[in-house]
């Protein structure tokens, strides 16, 4: 890109859709006609949470909030096959829940996309969007705005497929505003300062389980002398290059190693480890801690069978499985998703309502959640892991905020060099 881009002017987003399609002026060649690979029927029981979710929330019928659970996972493989074949123009896409549950998706070449997506089940519920700037190119222009900004991996820029912009949040903000020549840097850039309610971190609470380790279980924090602190949620179970097993939960858990051992049960799980204590703020909270080894004894021989992954799902299974984990750019708004936590007692499931480096969701949480999973109920996949939450209703906070497994294992290799991955139950 061009230094000299008035991205202030250039970010202005022109949206025409008429019928499924968006209306352009001028000849437009169309894209080769993209095709996904069939999938199965998504059933009602196996998803009851969602179902009950968009039934309570949007006034729809069962049979429609299976449509958008199923258009759901078609957005997962349609932006893939984006991303890898119209790179150049795809520009992102968001399903609108409160507006018919509608899949739009941006790109830059509107009117050849168009009659390309004219295969996709579910067509007639998908619009297409013209924009100006790709992802590609938002993305190239959020890492100079970063490295001309001075900010650190935590301040990572955020890019917003529906306003077509790069936009800083949360200590981003902060630090760009406590600077008038970096705000005035951050405008000449076409960067967008948001602000963003600061979300407060909560504790954990009770729950008991049997082997194995699994997402939503209590975790109970001792310092290095093995003295009470607090209680957490575990978040997944996690896998890194150097062959180790390892759970992962909110970095405010351990407060930089002063709460260094996690037990459950009174059997010890976790400990603190420097190089994967990624931060205690959003949205990197997070920490992945290594098994104890104590008195002669692996606990990783007792926690992880297989080794697989689950997370305790109070609608379905104490063993609900899990087969993957969606990155923070596959991640879209409008996607239905799930959380465990223990204070809650409970699983409960809503929307993704924004990104902005992380997730901020329309779940109720409570308390004693933090750490807890986020996943999709349909797919089995991990997203993130809950930090806290604002707007509290007097029981719990109605927008809850998640950092992505994906920042939380990118920083984490910046620290330790060490790959990360969810393990599978595929």
């Amino acid at each position: 890109m061009r230094r000299g881009t008035n991205w202030r002017l250039a970010a202005a987003v022109s949206l025409v859709v008429a019928a499924g399609s968006l209306t352009v002026s001028g000849p437009a060649a169309a894209a080769p006609v993209i095709r996904l690979a069939p999938a199965a029927p998504v059933q009602p029981a196996d998803v009851a949470g969602s179902v009950d979710y968009l039934t309570r929330t949007y006034g729809v019928s069962v049979r429609e909030a299976v449509r958008r659970l199923e258009l759901q996972r078609t957005a997962g493989a349609l932006q893939d096959v984006l991303a890898r074949d119209h790179g150049d123009t795809f520009a992102g896409s968001w399903i609108d829940q409160e507006n018919g549950g509608v899949l739009y998706v941006a790109s830059t070449a509107a009117g050849r996309l168009a009659p390309a997506l004219g295969a996709i089940p579910d067509r007639q519920h998908i619009r297409v969007v013209g924009v100006r700037h790709s992802l590609r190119e938002l993305a190239a222009r959020a890492r100079e705005a970063s490295a001309r900004l001075g900010l650190t991996p935590e301040q990572e820029p955020v890019i917003n497929p529906q306003r077509n912009r790069v936009e800083l949040h949360h200590g981003a903000a902060a630090a760009v505003r406590g600077s008038a020549g970096r705000l005035a840097l951050a405008g000449d850039l076409g960067v967008t300062v948001v602000d963003s309610p600061t979300p407060a971190p909560q504790a954990c609470a009770i729950q008991n389980c049997e082997a194995p380790m699994r997402g939503g279980l209590r975790l109970d924090f001792l310092d290095f002398n093995k003295s009470p602190k607090w209680t957490c949620t575990n978040g997944f179970n996690v896998h890194g290059s150097d062959g180790w097993q390892y759970t992962v939960t909110a970095g405010h858990c351990s407060e930089g190693g002063e709460g260094y051992y996690s037990r459950h049960a009174g059997l010890y799980v976790g400990r603190y480890n420097s190089p994967t204590y990624v931060s205690r703020n959003y949205p990197n909270d997070g920490v992945i801690m290594p098994y104890v080894v104590m008195n002669g004894f692996e606990y990783v021989s007792y926690w992880v069978v297989n080794p697989r992954n689950t997370v305790f799902h109070s609608g379905k299974s104490k063993e609900f499985p899990i087969d993957g984990m969606y990155s923070y750019a596959q991640i879209e708004v409008g996607w239905v998703a799930c959380h465990t936590g223990q204070t809650s007692n409970n699983t409960r499931c809503g929307t993704v309502l924004s990104k902005d480096g992380g997730m901020m969701t329309d779940i109720c949480t409570r308390s004693g959640d933090s750490g807890g999973p986020l996943f999709s109920e349909f797919d089995h996949m991990a997203y993130g892991i809950l930090h806290g939450g604002t707007n509290s209703n007097g029981t719990c906070t109605t927008r809850s905020y998640y950092s992505p497994l994906s920042k939380i294992f990118d920083s984490a290799w910046l620290y330790s060099g060490i790959t990360f991955g969810v393990n599978s139950d595929a």
